[in-house]
């Protein structure tokens, strides 16, 4: 059978099939061995065993892709999703990747994109992928100087342009937190904050438990920092802080209380905590419902750019949901990095 379950023994010749197809180095941060085994292999709640699959062609790596399972709650109901990740098809062997595609697909009831290159956006709509809703993407100069000397994109003359402009853009005050809100450290996830996790919410989420949320600190690519939320002392959601490099993303927050100030309390506490941080450059934050987009608003971020949502979802089954929450942390976007241009301000 050409499916074929990767283990780490073939991880080398994986390694040089990625960075052949997409032209990059074999140091590149996306394949690196660490994240690779995290990525892969690491023991994940929702899929036993590995997650990268290839489609194989005499006994060589013909596409490649790795799952990202997770599970959308709609009211009572879990549906089956992930998304694909490392997904690559060599020339020698034409419609590999789709066929790779295809097979994975039906291990799940919908498959999930955000964006991609300008190769990738026109070719989904041709494997069965359907653009529901968008993710914005919103960004906060914390330390332009540092910024400036660490940015290695070749700018020339307009690199002091930008450290002007940057630099006025860093004195945008932190955001103001309402009174009976605050944040605490938190190491790790455990029993005690399963039903917070799971606590039902207004729109379609995906569904978060203590073994999914630990999964997710350990990435080795950022350092992982996670916070509950608390309203008069009670625990009342959650963030996830993602730092590469210079880079701070805000890469999962979510809030279950109703209340009208929540979500922009959510994010003007997550903001604060992460302007402390003293190696952070740049905050990122990103969003794809109303409401955690007006909250990323109000605490002084920049509107940078929104990516299509797609779905493969032959039945609808979150197509009608729209717009679903999508969250960074849970596909490769709260950790990935490009060492040639790190930053989005």
């Amino acid at each position: 059978m050409p499916l074929e379950v990767l283990s780490p023994q073939q991880r080398e010749p994986l390694i040089s099939f990625l960075s052949e197809t997409f032209h990059l180095p074999t140091t590149a941060p996306f394949i690196h061995r660490d994240l690779l085994r995290w990525k892969y292999d690491d023991p994940h709640p929702d899929w036993p065993g590995s997650r990268s699959y290839a489609w194989m062609d005499q006994g060589q790596i013909a596409a490649h892709a790795c799952l990202c399972p997770l599970n959308y709650r709609t009211g009572a109901e879990l549906i089956k999703t992930s998304y694909l990740i490392d997904w690559a098809a060599g020339r020698r062997t034409p419609g590999a990747g789709a066929l790779l595609l295809r097979k994975l697909a039906s291990y799940f009831q919908v498959l999930i994109a955000i964006g991609g290159s300008e190769d990738t956006v026109k070719i989904l709509p041709k494997l069965g992928y359907r653009t529901t809703g968008e993710i914005s993407f919103f960004a906060r100069v914390i330390r332009p100087w540092r910024q400036f000397r660490t940015d290695p994109f070749p700018r020339g003359w307009k690199a002091p342009l930008r450290l002007a402009r940057n630099t006025m853009w860093g004195f945008t005050p932190a955001p103001a937190v309402p009174p009976d809100w605050s944040c605490t450290a938190l190491s790790a996830f455990d029993e005690s904050h399963a039903s917070l996790l799971d606590a039902p919410t207004s729109f379609a989420a995906t569904r978060r438990t203590p073994d999914f949320m630990n999964y997710l600190l350990r990435c080795p690519a950022a350092r992982m920092s996670a916070y509950l939320i608390h309203h008069n002392r009670t625990a009342c959601g959650w963030f996830i802080l993602a730092q590469t490099h210079g880079v701070i993303r805000i890469a999962d927050l979510r809030v279950t209380t109703s209340t009208p100030q929540a979500w922009p309390a959510a994010y003007a506490l997550a903001t604060r905590t992460a302007l402390r941080d003293p190696n952070g450059c740049e905050l990122v934050a990103a969003a794809s419902t109303p409401l955690a987009v007006e909250g990323i608003r109000q605490s002084g971020f920049r509107f940078h750019h929104a990516e299509p949502v797609f779905l493969l979802d032959p039945k609808g089954l979150l197509a009608h949901q729209a717009p679903i929450d999508v969250s960074l942390i849970e596909s490769d976007a709260a950790y990935i990095y490009v060492p040639e241009y790190p930053y989005l301000t």
